[in-house]
């Protein structure tokens, strides 16, 4: 009974979990490609008369990604209750299917 129920639930919010499961994983990318931009070895190569602009460089770079990750932070609390926000009444119903059964069982053992 609960593998049916489960499996109806998965392919029910498969769309909802694959579109949060995409953006989490766009978010990484994004975040990752900020974060290695300064470690690119063509960078690191540069004569010393581009030094100067490798150091500004990188400091926007550590500005922008402190920004990119205020922005990826917002983004995964939406995602995260947008599906709670979407589950709501299930686990509402849940909570009281469980409710039920414990006061079964405290009536069954008294």
């Amino acid at each position: 009974m609960y593998s049916k129920i489960a499996i109806k639930n998965v392919k029910k919010s498969f769309k909802d979990y694959s579109i949060y499961f995409l953006t989490l994983t766009l978010a990484v990318c994004i975040f990752y490609s900020f974060n290695s931009i300064e470690s690119q070895k063509v960078l690191i190569d540069m004569n010393s008369s581009g030094a100067g602009y490798i150091h500004a460089l990188s400091g926007v770079i550590s500005f922008i990604s402190v920004f990119v990750a205020f922005i990826l932070g917002g983004l995964i609390l939406y995602a995260n209750n947008f599906l709670i926000k979407k589950r709501n009444k299930e686990l509402r119903l849940l909570f009281i299917f469980r409710l039920c059964l414990y006061l079964l069982w405290y009536l069954i053992l008294m």
